[in-house]
Formats: C-alpha cells, structure tokens, sequence
C-alpha cells in the first residue's frame, strides 16, 4: 500500500521551523546584545618628507546594525591620491526585510602626500551605527622639509630660469612679495608671463597665465575674464580639450600648486606701449574628503590678476615688405602657354616661422595683362610654441593681346629680430606667352547725325497713320479662376490646423520619450569600462561604471535619479523596498567611483578588475528586485 504524500514531507517541513526558530533565536539574540564597535586608524610611517607618498588606514568593526555614516579626519595638507573600501568580514542571518547584523568589518585605505612641512594632528575618524557613534584615537604625522616633490619641474638650462617658476628673494619679516608684479598671498595668485618685454612690430612674444594655489581644487577653474590683446594678432598655443595637470612650487617657504591656465602668441600689430590685459578667475577649492569630514576648508576664491606692459619697436631701417622670422619662398604658373582671353593660375607659397598673416604681395601693373586680386588661404602650426606655417597666394591673370610676358620675382625682407638684420628672399620670375587675336575694347556707337531737313523732304513724307476712337474703360477677364476658387483650398485651409496640432503632439510625446530613463544593456557598459580599464583610462573608467549603476537604478526604479545626493539615493532605494545591505554596497561603490575619478592620481589594474567584479555582483542583485510602488 503507497504511503500518503504528507507522511514523506512531514520530516522536511519540521526541519525547515527548526532552522527558521534557530535564525531567529540567533538574529534576537545579536540584537539584544546591542551595537557595539571599535574604530582603528594607523598609518605605515609617523615620520614622512615632503612629496612622499604613505598610507593611512582607517578600520571599522561593527556588531548588531550597518554602518550609517563614515566621516574621515580633516585632511588638510594632503593631497589624496586614491581610496579604496574593502569588507574582509559580515556576518547576517534572517531573511527578507528580517535580516540582523551579527558583524561587519570595513577598512578604508588612503594614498596620501603630504604637501607642506610640519606636524599634522589628525582628528579621530567617526563611525555611526545604529543611532550610536564610535571613534578612533588621534594620530600625529610629522613631516620633514628634506623630501623633494616628484612632480617638481627642473629646468632644463640651469643657467636660464623656467618661465613657468617664479624667481623670488624673500623680503625679511613679510609673508607678501612680487612675482612679475603679481602679488604672493598665502592661498591663490594668478601670474601672467610675456617671455618678451620689447618686442619689435610684428615678433612673437609668448604669454603665459598661471594660477598658484595652495588649497586643492575640487574642478577646473572658471576664467571669468580673459586677458585682453588689443593691439595684437593672437594665436592659441594649448589645445582646447586637455588635462589641467599641477606642478608643485615653494615660495618663500609655502608649497603652491602651478596651473597652466593660458598660453598664447601675440604679435604687435603697431609700435609703442601696448597692454595684456589682467584676467579673472574663480575656482573652488577643497576636495571631496572634505565636503564629508564637514570641516568647512572648501568655499569658493575669487582672484584678479596683473595687467602685463610691453613696448613694441618699430624694425630699424624699414624696408618695403619687411616681415619679421625666417621664410621661403615657391613660385609657379599651371601652364606656359595660353590663349588671348583665357586666364592662367599663378600660384606663390610662403613657408617658415613667424605670422604669415602679415605677408602680402602687390603685383606691378603689366600692359597686356588684366591682373585679378589675390586669394589667400592660410596653414598655421606651432612646433615648440613657434607660431609658424604657409600662406597661399593665387592670381587669375587674363592677357588681353598676344605676346610673351613676364612676371618678375616676387620679394620679401625677412627681418631676424636675434640679430637685428635683413635677408631678401625671393622666388622665380614667371613667364609665359600669349597667342590669339587681341580683345578690342568694347565702345558705345556714336549716334548718326540727324539728317537736314529741306522744303522738298518735307513735301515728300508720307501722312501720318491714323487711330481709331480711343477707349477710357477696360473689361479684363481672368485666364485662370482665383486659387480661393481652386478644389484643393478649402482642403489646404482645414487641413493646417489639424498638421499643427499632430506635430505639436508628437513634439510632445518625443519629449516624454526623451525624459524617461534611459536603459542601455549593463553588460556592454561593463565591457566598455574593462576596455577602458585595459588602455589606463582611470577616469573614463570609474566614470563609466558610476554611470552604469545609476542606469541600472533608474531601469529599475522607472525614474531618473541622476540629480539625487548619495543620501537621499539611499533614502529612495530603502523606500522602494531595495536589501539595506545592497543599499549600502551600492552607495559605496559610487562614492568609491567619485574618489578615484577626482583624485590625483588613478587606482592599478588590480583595483579596477575589483571594482568591475564588484559591479557585476551588485547588477545580478539588482536583477531580482522588484520595486515597491513610491509613497
């Protein structure tokens, strides 16, 4: 006889109420113990030089609830190169909503460099838990002055001083002195460099804007004004998407960061004193440690800069078409031979150093010859800062008669502004022939003289014709009906409307499309940042995988959350029913992606290939969730 199916289920069922009264005794259990914890900082050198990396680690054991908020110490003085989070230990039982902590350890690992000499006490770092907060003991950092920064530029002659480095002698007893009439504070300056004070008409002189800041930057700064060149031919010298890299200076004893802010070449366009207008610039500063340690180091500066006076000089005994720099001159015709009428191409290219905007050509008048103005196209390059390059001149020139021709050498008096002298350069005379019939010129008739009148012409004229009655009124009659009389008008005059108001529709409805989250497949997302990762694009890397996540969210959520704050994400996913312990991991790999993007320095492939597993693991939690209707 078969025995009842809930015989055979019977034993299974009581061990499963066994195991769940076991989880819960455990779970109440670690509750009713309370939150407990203990926070560790420490750091592999007390002693460090200036410009050397070390590293400081901040430990975090925690029984009976998840870590709520994690405040590093103020780490004014430092420059944060990277930061990594890591959890070597968690323990939870329960399941769903009913999970309880047993234990969960996180460290927090920075690479950092000190900036300035001195003794640095840092603040315990803080750890809230479950409405309780735990702190770590104090730890001092002493920093000698004998270290030397690797990111400090040498210049190349020692003989000659880097233009980009201030050449100051400290005034006894002031913390406030002159670089190229900018004035030295203790937290921002900006200076602006002309390599060249006398420049003659016409020479490059390349200027260069500097912004010295001791506090870190949070983003580029905002040039709010530019500098001014009247009076100048100005050329940029730095690219227009590049990487805002610092050189670290000391200055009468205090450590700046160096921004290349601008460079650019100006060429006088006239003699006398002109002027590089000052510029204005506004940058915040402080970084991300600090927003979160709260320590109030970051706020916003506002900095003007010098203005910078040149005196242009005229080139000493002008010559007719003096141009300042080194040139070369090609000269050539398409063809030798041409008919009377027909236009030939002469073609002249000036290459070298210098502005090739300032060359031009006047060709002599040449009987026979209709000369056309010429058309100028310009190449410019800049190897070595050296604005240089090529003018293109070409002239239509049409012979009006036959016969042979020649264009003479066109001439230019290149002036060399290191020696003070000219050199006359020159290309080939062109010559060419002609053959056809001449153009006669095109007169106007002369009117025929009116003929005399006499008594017998006059008796021999005919009789003037006739007219018949003349008519004062006109009926004119339409060859075509009026287009409002047309079939297809009325049609047209309703039909307007109703095209106005299907395309304000789907205007409408294309920007509900475009307003809703975008869903983009994870997985080539995280193809796309390990590409990255490969080619040693830090930032692009951790910025791709930041932007997954939320994606991912917002596919999830049906909504977008980009212009949420990591608080009040956490707040929303809680809301919408998202694990706590998902919640915080997700949390922190985006805080993670924002340190690691606006360091100073990126994380090694190692850190990168953890973190894309990392991401994946929380895309496959994310997979299974299941959103609650918002509130």
């Amino acid at each position: 006889m078969q025995r009842p199916p809930r015989l055979v289920r019977a034993p299974r069922r009581g061990i499963g109420l066994l195991a769940l009264a076991l989880v819960s005794f455990l779970g109440a259990r670690a509750h009713a113990q309370g939150v407990t914890g203990r926070v560790v900082m420490t750091t592999d050198r007390s002693e460090v030089p200036v410009g050397q990396p070390f590293r400081l680690q901040i430990r975090a054991d925690v029984t009976g609830a998840d870590v709520d908020n994690f405040e590093p110490p103020s780490l004014d003085g430092f420059d944060v190169q990277s930061r990594q989070i890591s959890r070597p230990v968690q323990f939870r039982f329960g399941f769903g909503g009913q999970q309880q902590v047993v234990q969960s350890t996180t460290i927090h690992t920075y690479t950092l460099v000190p900036q300035r000499a001195g003794r640095f006490d840092l603040q315990p770092a803080t750890v809230t838990a479950g409405a309780q907060t735990f702190q770590s003991s104090p730890i001092t950092i002493v920093v000698g002055g004998g270290g030397t920064p690797p990111t400090s530029p040498t210049p190349a002659n020692p003989t000659q001083p880097d233009p980009g480095v201030p050449q100051t002698n400290p005034l006894p007893g002031s913390r406030t002195i002159a670089v190229d009439g900018a004035q030295v504070d203790a937290q921002a300056f900006i200076r602006t460099v002309a390599d060249n004070a006398a420049p003659y008409v016409g020479e490059q002189v390349t200027v260069s804007v500097y912004l010295y800041t001791r506090a870190s930057i949070r983003s580029a700064p905002q040039v709010v004004r530019e500098p001014t060149a009247d009076g100048f031919w100005v050329h940029d010298l730095l690219p227009p998407q590049r990487t805002l890299d610092a050189q670290t200076q000391s200055i009468q004893g205090l450590t700046y960061r160096v921004y290349l802010i601008r460079r650019f070449a100006a060429f006088p366009l006239r003699e006398g004193e002109l002027t590089i207008g000052a510029p204005e610039m506004t940058l915040q500063t402080g970084s991300l440690f600090d927003i979160l340690g709260n320590n109030g180091n970051q706020g916003q500066i506002h900095r003007t800069g010098v203005a910078v006076r040149l005196d242009a000089r005229p080139l000493p005994n002008a010559r007719p078409n003096a141009v300042v720099g080194e040139y070369t001159i090609e000269n050539t015709i398409d063809r030798d031979q041409v008919r009377t009428g027909d236009a030939i191409t002469m073609t002249a290219v000036v290459r070298g150093s210098g502005n090739v905007r300032d060359i031009t050509f006047d060709l002599p008048a040449i009987d026979g010859l209709q000369i056309l103005p010429p058309r100028y196209e310009d190449q410019i390059e800049q190897p070595a800062d050296r604005v240089g390059g090529s003018r293109r001149a070409e002239w239509l020139i049409v012979p009006q008669r036959p016969g042979t021709y020649e264009i003479p050498a066109l001439t230019l008096n290149a002036f060399n502004p290191e020696n003070g002298t000219y050199r006359e350069v020159q290309g080939p005379a062109i010559r060419f022939t002609a053959a056809g019939n001449a153009i006669a010129p095109v007169d106007d008739p002369a009117p025929d003289p009116a003929p005399e009148e006499t008594p017998e012409a006059t008796q021999d004229e005919p009789e003037a014709p006739t007219f018949g009655p003349m008519r004062n009124r006109s009926d004119l009659q339409r060859s075509v009906p009026p287009v409002s009389g047309q079939w297809w008008f009325l049609l047209l005059l309703i039909g307007m409307p109703v095209l106005a108001i299907t395309g304000a529709f789907a205007v409408r409805q294309r920007r509900a499309l475009a307003a809703r989250p975008k869903t983009t497949n994870p997985k080539k997302r995280l193809a796309e940042a390990a590409s990255k990762a490969r080619a040693g694009e830090t930032r692009a890397f951790y910025g791709t995988v930041a932007a997954t996540l939320k994606q991912a969210v917002e596919a999830k959520l049906g909504e977008a959350v980009g212009g949420l704050t990591h608080d009040g994400l956490r707040q929303q996913l809680r809301q919408r029913g998202l694990h706590q312990d998902v919640v915080r991991r997700l949390i922190d790999e985006l805080e993670s992606c924002d340190f690691a993007r606006f360091s100073s320095a990126g994380g090694s492939q190692q850190e990168m290939q953890q973190t894309l597993e990392r991401a994946q693991a929380l895309l496959n939690d994310l997979d299974g969730f299941r959103p609650q209707e918002a509130a």
